[in-house]
């Protein structure tokens, strides 16, 4: 028989000074390709915080996807929200939902009012009203309202063991998924150090350190000054210099005056010289007419010996005679051609003595050349040395800091000897040094995080440079040699992005990224890039 409906308790619960509840419990909202952590939300809207750039202007509306965490799975809703307040200082957001539909405000509902009380739903109740779009209204009253459950009947040992045991638990779960994670996908180094590039200067000149001005630690410019010298050989030099020009000038006056009297001794030369060739050529006048007379007697000695008056050995002999005055006759016309030559020569003619050339008028000049030459320079040197002061400075030719300076004002150094060791700032490098086995896991141009213990700061590197065997060079005999397989002999140079770099010598931990080399490990990683 049906008694009429049944009697529904109705709870009047204290006004909140809000329009409804806002509650912090973790809700995702996506905001176009970006996906935020509600600050706290509510049935009417949501505060989103942490937004650092391309805040939304305050009155346009957005499309929000609101995803609530429950058991296991996620419950996300779509609605329409208009921006209500923009805080760029501190990079929040305020949305007011204004399109939010039945089921998603009862769903949301729901999960507001199981926080406020404190209530634990199970899974079916909450699919239910996931799937039913209707508001169910329970028929039977709460045995057990919160507002009349005394305070001493609350299980608070069993609260608060169960919230000790749930922090426990994350605690453990996360220092070993961390562990985990750092063992398989990290390498940690801790052998690595800030280095960078180191130059010495030296001194340009031998004397004495006359002023530092840089101290140890101190930064430098390019071009800035770090000592000045005093050099001590500048007035050796110069005497040097000038004793030189000196003894130059009296050999070239000396040449000077030996190559006017040989150009004197040149034109008796060529005056004897072309006597010679007129004495020749009378000569072989003579010589030709002898030759003429030899050839008319061996003419008249032939007729004769056809009429049998003249024996054969005197045409012989005359024949003999007449090819002799030939040959001294063709000798003489060579000798006089020679001369000739000799004469054309012009300021270069020699004198033919028979056994020599007498003559120095070419050798003369280009010693006269060559000491003019060497005055003219003599006396650039003097006048160059002259121009110059006994003080040299030293500058510096980069950008760095003074690491060492080993000689102090007032100590006497040699050219070449060194002066300050320089450390150039802003190019400094963390060299890290690795085993064989973990010089394998690591690729150039791979991201790496950098931990400097002595400032307590991270900073972001990349790999620039692996060399497997640095540490197998013998520094010694510069050849290579055997190392232990657990050695770090493998060397792994980073360039640090953003922020600059400590001073070298700097402790520095190094995180990798671990790639390992193993076919299985790298089947896993090519299948979760694909996904």
């Amino acid at each position: 028989m049906y008694s009429g409906p049944a009697s529904v308790e109705i709870i009047h619960e204290r006004p909140s000074q809000r329009l409804h509840y806002r509650v912090a419990a973790p809700m995702r909202v996506t905001l176009g390709e970006r996906t935020f952590t509600a600050a706290d939300w509510g049935l009417g809207g949501c505060r989103l915080a942490g937004l650092s750039d391309n805040l939304p202007a305050s009155g346009t509306t957005h499309t929000l996807l609101c995803t609530l965490p429950f058991q296991g799975f996620n419950i996300t809703l779509k609605t329409e929200a208009t921006v209500v307040r923009v805080d760029a200082a501190s990079g929040e957001v305020a949305f007011s939902f204004t399109e939010l539909g039945e089921r998603e405000t009862a769903l949301m509902q729901h999960f507001i009012e199981d926080l406020v009380r404190g209530k634990m739903t199970d899974v079916a109740d909450t699919i239910v009203r996931i799937d039913t779009p209707v508001t169910p209204v329970p028929i039977k009253p709460d045995p057990n309202p919160v507002e009349a459950m005394p305070v001493r009947r609350w299980p608070v040992k069993q609260i608060v063991m169960t919230l000790f045991y749930f922090a426990l638990g994350a605690v453990v779960f996360g220092y070993v998924g961390v562990y985990i994670f750092a063992t398989l996908f990290r390498l940690e180094v801790q052998s690595a150090v800030v280095a960078a590039e180191r130059l010495t200067v030296t001194a340009p000149v031998t004397g004495i350190v006359s002023e530092n001005l840089v101290r140890l630690g101190d930064k430098i410019t390019v071009g800035q000054v770090l000592a000045e010298l005093e050099d001590t050989d500048h007035g050796a030099d110069l005497r040097r210099a000038r004793a030189v020009l000196a003894s130059t000038t009296a050999e070239l006056a000396e040449t000077e005056t030996l190559l006017s009297e040989e150009r004197r001794k040149s034109e008796g030369y060529a005056l004897v010289a072309r006597n010679n060739v007129r004495q020749a050529e009378s000569q072989l006048v003579g010589m030709e007419l002898a030759r003429d007379n030899a050839l008319l007697k061996v003419q008249r000695m032939r007729d004769l010996s056809t009429k049998g008056l003249v024996r054969a050995d005197d045409l012989e002999a005359a024949e003999l005679e007449l090819e002799s005055l030939v040959s001294e006759l063709e000798r003489k016309k060579i000798h006089i051609e020679e001369l000739k030559e000799l004469i054309a020569g012009g300021d270069s003619i020699r004198l033919f003595t028979g056994n020599a050339f007498a003559g120095r008028l070419a050798e003369m000049e280009a010693r006269s050349a060559r000491l003019k030459a060497e005055k003219d320079h003599q006396k650039e040197v003097v006048a160059s040395l002259s121009g110059k002061t006994s003080k040299q400075t030293v500058v510096s030719p980069l950008n760095g800091r003074i690491v060492d300076a080993p000689n102090p004002a007032g100590v006497a150094v040699k050219q070449g000897e060194p002066l300050f060791v320089l450390e150039e700032t802003g190019a400094e490098t963390v060299q890290a040094f690795l085993t064989q086995e973990e010089v394998l896991q690591v690729r150039i141009g791979t991201r790496a995080k950098l931990y400097l213990p002595a400032e307590g700061r991270w900073q972001e590197a990349e790999v620039s440079m692996i060399d497997r065997t640095a540490g197998f060079v013998d520094e010694i005999s510069e050849t290579y040699r055997f190392r232990a397989p657990d050695a770090r002999s493998a060397q792994v140079v980073l360039a640090p992005l953003g922020a600059d770099l400590p001073p070298s010598g700097t402790p520095v931990v190094v995180y990798f990224e671990r790639h390992r080399n193993n076919l299985v490990w790298r089947t896993a990683e090519q299948l979760l890039e694909a996904f």
